[in-house]
């Protein structure tokens, strides 16, 4: 079967309508990319920030004199507080 002349006119059509949707197509991915970028970025600093504010508890009022008081009874134990626990093992 003999080949259909192809005229250069046409090929030259062709190829800009190619170089046209190439570059079009580039623009969009590139502005996409930039758009989920941002949005995962915002997404991260909020997570963080969401994070934070969740896991802050607020400190405990307390006053003077009651701090005092118990570093005063604290002074006076025999023992360190963190034996306790250890005296419970032993208990009948």
């Amino acid at each position: 079967m003999p080949e259909a002349e192809v005229s250069s006119d046409f090929l030259a059509a062709q190829r800009r309508s190619i170089y046209r949707r190439l570059g079009e197509s580039r623009r969009n991915w590139v502005a996409l990319r930039w758009v989920l970028s941002v949005a995962m970025l915002l997404l991260l600093v909020a997570s963080v920030t969401f994070e934070r504010l969740h896991r802050a508890e607020p400190a405990p009022t307390i006053s003077d004199e009651q701090l005092f008081s118990d570093l005063a009874s604290m002074e006076q134990r025999a023992e360190p507080k963190a034996i306790q626990p250890i005296h419970g093992l032993f208990e009948e």
